[in-house]
Parts: C-alpha cells; structure tokens; sequence
C-alpha cells in the first residue's frame, strides 16, 4: 500500500471560474488526505485534469490537455525503465492521469472507450472523489476535510458559488444535461465559505451560479444572502456575476445600488437581441426590453459597470438579425461585451436545428470532439466575419468609455508585481480574469491592497494610472 504523504498531485483546472472553485475543494481534500500539491503536472505522481465539456472549443481544448497528460505519463515510464519490475512494484508509484468534470460527465462512456490510458474516469466532484482516488490507487490516507484551498497563492479575490445546475433550460445550453437542474447551496454553507475566503485574504468575492438570481435557501433569496456575506468583517467588495436578463428585479438593482459593499458592476448575458431568436431559446426579451433593463440599471446606478455575452451564428440568424443586434450594441453601449460562436450540442434542442454530420477528417478522436457542419447556410468565415465585427465596435466603445475615466480618482485592488514600480490591479467596474486590468506605478509594496490612484491613459480595454 502508497502512503498519500509521500505522493505529489498536480491540477489543471478547465473551463469557468465555477469549475475552479470544484477544483478547489479537490485542491483542499486532497491536501486534507496527506497529499502535497506539486509544482508542476510533469512532476507529480497524480495529474488531475478537471474538465470543461460546455462548447465545442472546451471539449477540444480538455480533449487536448488529457492526451498531453498520457504523453506525460508515458514519457514518464520510459525515464523509469531502469528500475526493475519488482523495484517499481515495492518503492516506486507508477504516475496516474485522473480526469474528472463536466466533459467526463457528459461523455463518461465514450472517453473510457476511446482513451483508456486514464488510469481513474470520474463524472463532477463530489464528496467521494478523494476516497475513490485513493481506494483505486491503494493509497493509505489521512481523514478527508471538506476544504477548499486556493490553486494560485496570494490572490485577493476568490468565488464564491452559491449554487449548482440550471433550470432555464435555454435551447442551446448543454449545463442541465451536465449538471441538472438548479439547486441553491445551504446559507451556513455558504457563509462558511465566504468567511474561510475572506480569513485567507480575500478582498473581494465574485458571487457566482448559472443564474445567480434564481438563488432561494429555505425564506433567504438573493437578496438576503448578499446582505449576510457583506456583513463579514475585512470584506471589502462584492460583485454580482451571471444574471439572467429576464430574472433582475428592482430588488437586485436596489441591492447593487444600496449595498456599500456590492460594487456597480453586473454581468447580464443577454445572448441575443432579436425577438425570435429569443424565442427559439427560451428567453422572454428583446431588443427594446434590453435597452430599458440598461436604462434602469444606469438611472439607479450612475456609476455602473455592465458585461454582456452575445452569441454569433445560432441557427436562423440572418443578415438582418444580426443587423439589429449591431445596432443595440451601438446603441447600449456596454461597458464590457464578449462574444462566442454558437457549437451545437448533442440533447439540446439548438442540436436538432442543424446538420451535425462529423467532419471525417479529423484526428482520430471520438466523434463528440469533432467540428460540426451546419444547416443554417452561414460559413464559418462569415460567424467569424460577424465576431470581429463585433468586437471592433466595441473596441472603439470601450476606448471612448476609458478616455473618459482619464483624470478620475479610482480605488484599484492589486494584485501582481511587474517591475519594481509597476503593477497591475483592477477597479470596481472589472471582474477577474475576464474585464480590464489597471496598469499602475507605486513606489510600495502594495500587493494585495486596495490603494488610490489616478487615471492618466487607457489602451483599448485597460487603464493606466498612479497611486496616490
């Protein structure tokens, strides 16, 4: 029998930032266990691949990083051959590659077939994902804790999910197929979460779920909740992450506005705007809705920061559609836009509206992975077309809108060094990893702060300034 703690483990975590929080709690488990995190996957006795299977670009890219981690296995055995059979069997622990997540859920069958170098096959993390690791590699363990621990040290932010699954049940969307339909988490759960968080340094909690509106534990909403998380002593902002456009009610948009706490800032993926596209997904709004939801939110809320999500090329959208949905981006001008082209996926209704033949000329992995043909007569070239347009304009809205910042006086909370005195951080109006950063000069060691500084240049989506 291995004992864990003389075995390293390593983590690739795919995919969303609610994904990173399971990989997290695998990351504290697995510590908990007697485990130690490894530096890197080429050093580590156990390389855990965490997952994305929501689109066809994060099915690749997991599909990719899974048979990179088997080259590392493989490569790993040859550097052991010269060690004898017995050897190896007594003293040493064969590397293993364990994947798990929302890929391996949803296509647990096929993987196992079409990639059975995976020495474990796990569906989502639960609360038997360590045990089973440790049983299936006759590891001797510690008591399992259910903790979570960061991936990356020292970062002043962290997410905070307050549920699991989605019942919107949108045309195009695979996530209730994954992970089922909504279920909001436990409020003590919760609040002992975004306290550990807060505890270990953070500044800032990022609320996120599917659809963090539809939250309701027991008589406690959304609402409730937030209230109860910005009561937390050292907290310092609170951002409000994945609103569904047809569920924000005056009550969030009091909360944004009244809670010193939460920042003006919301991430609405409206999608679309075109009333019959819409339609075709399950959604209520249109372009004029839309527009008087941004109204509100900005007659409420001067100050507010507003992200969206548009999606390019879903089956039906002409020439004429997406005109209009150009058109509500020049006229809404949001601060923060992303885009995707649509990927149909299989058990969806969206799936059924398209040609979803394989391509045959691909690499020899599973059909599943493939590129998909299309029903709808709009090439590829043209989606792609249509995401730069996109994206050009609202590059030039975002540069008008930071030009604007230029003179203004902003709290900035840092969070990484660059040069002895350059740093960089982000404002209340950018959420991580995703929206802007700020460039700024100090002369202190100010990581992990929030300090003042002045805006005095922007670059595209990014700020530059200095402390003062």
């Amino acid at each position: 029998m291995f004992i864990a703690s003389e075995l390293s483990f390593y983590i690739i975590s795919l995919g969303c930032s609610k994904n990173l929080v399971d990989s997290e709690l695998i990351n504290g488990e697995m510590i908990s266990a007697g485990f130690t995190l490894s530096e890197t996957g080429e050093d580590s006795d156990i390389l855990i691949i965490n997952t994305c299977g929501f689109i066809q670009d994060a099915k690749e890219e997991s599909i990719e990083t899974i048979l990179d981690a088997i080259d590392l296995k493989e490569n790993s055995k040859t550097i052991l051959k010269k060690y004898s059979d017995k050897e190896l069997k007594q003293y040493h622990f064969k590397k293993k590659v364990v994947v798990t997540g929302c890929l391996t859920k949803r296509y647990f069958t096929e993987i196992e077939s079409e990639i059975p170098e995976i020495d474990l096959l796990y569906g989502i993390k639960d609360e038997k994902f360590v045990s089973t690791l440790c049983h299936k590699f006759n590891i001797k363990h510690n008591p399992i804790l259910k903790i979570r621990k960061k991936l990356y040290n020292n970062s002043p932010f962290s997410y905070i999910k307050i549920s699991d699954g989605c019942s919107n049940n949108c045309s195009y969307c695979a996530i209730p197929i994954i992970r089922g339909p909504h279920v909001s988490f436990p409020v003590d759960q919760i609040l002992k979460d975004a306290e550990s968080e807060v505890a270990n340094g953070a500044l800032e909690l990022n609320i996120i779920a599917q659809d963090i509106t539809m939250y309701k534990w027991e008589t406690v909403d959304l609402i409730s909740l937030i209230n109860k998380i910005s009561k937390i002593n050292n907290l310092k902002w609170i951002r409000l992450l994945y609103c569904h456009p047809d569920h924000i009610t005056d009550k969030i948009i009091n909360l944004i506005a009244e809670n010193e706490k939460v920042v003006p800032y919301i991430d609405i993926p409206f999608q679309h705007v075109n009333e019959t596209l819409l339609k075709s997904m399950g959604r209520d709004g249109n372009s004029y809705k839309y527009l008087k939801l941004i109204e509100t939110l900005r007659k409420k809320i001067p100050q507010i920061s507003i992200r969206s999500t548009f999606m390019l090329g879903y089956p039906g959208e002409d020439e004429k559609f997406f005109i209009e949905l150009l058109t509500f981006i020049k006229t809404a001008r949001i601060d923060k836009v992303g885009c995707f082209i649509f990927s149909p996926e299989e058990g969806t209704r969206a799936y059924n509206f398209c040609d979803n033949s394989p391509i045959l000329d691909t690499p020899p992995v599973a059909a599943w992975a493939r590129s998909y043909k299309f029903c709808d007569n709009i090439s590829i070239d043209e989606k792609n077309r249509r995401f730069n347009d996109v994206m050009s304009i609202q590059s030039q809205i975002s540069q008008e809108k930071l030009n604007d910042k230029i003179g203004l006086e902003l709290d900035v909370l840092v969070e990484e060094k660059i040069d002895d005195k350059t740093y960089m951080g982000r404002t209340i109006f950018d959420a991580p990893e995703v929206d802007g950063i700020f460039f700024l000069t100090a002369n202190a060691n100010i990581i992990n702060k929030i300090v003042r500084a002045k805006v005095t240049d922007s670059i595209e989506y990014d700020l530059i300034g200095e402390m003062i």
